[in-house]
């Protein structure tokens, strides 16, 4: 019987002891009542400008949200939070002057925030050119990154999504 073997890179196995090891840290004590995650499907679009050509990305995020209380205190009480897990894979890009496809990453991107009924959060995002998420014969300088801001209403006493919008756009640090 043949077995097959998944080879996971260094850096996947790091980034993955990373979020493990914040979940650990932050859910603190195992007496916290968590509630089942609804899902929203967020409308995203924007363009993120540079070189080799600006990319204009369009799809849906799928956003899950899950609220999270800690029973542990009482006075003062631990504010509710909510954990949400970002997933672009509906997302694609077209390179403006090519119309070139382009995919991105970040799918199922952990984000833990204090519950409130709108909250504005930002992910950066890497992407590439192709159907597929891949680094090509290029190497790492084929890969480029976004920005996607999130604004999203909350139902405060489940935690789950009732709005929301994101906008794509180029990171700070892009020339």
């Amino acid at each position: 019987m043949n077995m097959r073997r998944l080879s996971v890179s260094p850096v996947v196995l790091s980034f993955l002891v990373v979020v493990l090891s914040g979940l650990v840290w932050w859910a603190g004590t195992p007496a916290r009542a968590a509630f089942a995650p609804t899902v929203a499907l967020i409308p995203v679009s924007g363009t993120v400008s540079g070189q080799p050509e600006s990319v204009r990305f369009s799809g849906q995020a799928r956003v899950s949200s899950e609220l999270v209380l800690d029973t542990t205190r009482v006075r003062p009480p631990h504010l509710p939070a909510v954990i949400l897990i970002i997933d672009l894979s509906g997302v694609s890009g077209t390179g403006s002057s090519t119309g070139a496809k382009y995919t991105a990453g970040g799918d199922g991107t952990p984000v833990f925030r204090q519950l409130a009924g709108t909250d504005t959060l930002e992910i950066t995002f890497p992407f590439t050119r192709g159907t597929t998420m891949s680094v090509s014969s290029a190497g790492m300088s084929s890969v480029r990154s976004g920005v996607v801001t999130f604004v999203l209403s909350f139902d405060t006493n489940t935690g789950a999504i009732t709005n929301g919008t994101a906008t794509v756009a180029a990171p700070n640090f892009a020339n």
